[in-house]
């Protein structure tokens, strides 16, 4: 009764992660047809009908929402040391979901996740390409890396690296609208923020042994670090933006830095994952590889805009 109740409630677990049949069978690499009998199993143990199903949709019936915020936790266990004993004894498995800021990802990570493929046949692989900090809980996240300042006290956080801040210009717009130098100047540009380094348009420089909070102006702003990029190599503006977002730019003089002798907060890189007591195999191989890849000595550099 144990065993086929464990596997009953690790089907249902399953497909309200995954939201559907056909993925939910994939992660446990057993057939549709069988998460389906496990469901209806489980339905029959407790009399009652757990899911809504059509052809294009699933969601919880109202017994199967009251059933699942009383067994969550306990199921969190239960699968977690299910885990714990698989893990002791292979290597690690199972579909591992990630979330990576898109820049930083496309850039570094994902041209080398099919080496980290090669190393670990038994892992597959839901990359998720987003700037936003995912819910991982409500998500379905195993592991994220995030970029700049955390808040969520639900997950554990182990910061892996950091990145310096620059502020950066085409030279066209320098040339047009003159170079600040100071600070307090950059009152006088348009400037490009990014909104998801969860600052307000205030840039903090540090220099001279004192700290200046300048706010900033322009008609610019967007979440997402690529466009800004392409919008100060037009010259529409002075960017903050982290240094290995634009390392080649600067490399090949389409960008230049401003205000080199000040500097700015640096960045946290931090890998993030649900829960405290225990990591997945899995989660531990991923992030162990992330910073084999932050710790070349050509990612480093760009990190620390060496």
């Amino acid at each position: 009764m144990i065993g086929g109740l464990y596997s009953e409630l690790e089907a249902f677990e399953a497909i309200l992660r995954h939201g559907s049949f056909t993925a939910a069978a994939r992660q446990l690499e057993v057939t549709p047809g069988a998460i389906t009998r496990r469901l209806n199993a489980l339905e029959a143990r407790l009399g009652a009908k757990l899911l809504n199903r059509s052809t294009r949709r699933l969601s919880l019936t109202e017994a199967g929402r009251h059933y699942h915020a009383e067994v969550a936790p306990a199921l969190a266990q239960i699968l977690a040391a299910g885990e714990r004993v698989h893990d002791r004894a292979a290597q690690p498995r199972g579909e591992l979901r990630v979330s990576l800021p898109m820049n930083f990802g496309r850039l570094y990570v994902m041209p080398r996740l099919g080496e980290f493929l090669d190393r670990h046949p038994g892992i597959a692989l839901d990359v998720q390409f987003d700037d936003r900090f995912v819910d991982l809980v409500g998500e379905g996240f195993d592991c994220a890396i995030r970029i700049g300042a955390l808040a969520d006290s639900r997950l554990v956080a182990r910061r892996i690296a950091q990145t310096r801040r620059i502020l950066v210009a085409a030279p066209a717009y320098l040339a047009r609208r003159g170079a600040p130098a100071a600070p307090e100047q950059l009152s006088e540009h348009d400037c490009l923020h990014y909104t998801l380094f969860r600052d307000t348009p205030t840039w903090e420089f540090h220099g001279r042994g004192e700290t200046l909070r300048i706010p900033v102006r322009g008609r610019l702003r967007a979440n997402y670090g690529v466009p800004l990029v392409d919008a100060a190599l037009r010259g529409d503006g002075i960017l903050q933006t982290a240094t290995f977002a634009v390392a080649e730019e600067l490399a090949a003089g389409r960008l230049v830095e401003v205000l080199p002798q000040w500097s700015l907060r640096p960045i946290g890189i931090h890998a993030v994952y649900p829960g405290r007591e225990y990591r997945p195999r899995k989660v531990e191989a991923f992030v162990a590889f992330v910073e084999e890849i932050i710790g070349t000595p050509a990612v480093w550099d760009r990190l620390l805009g060496a």
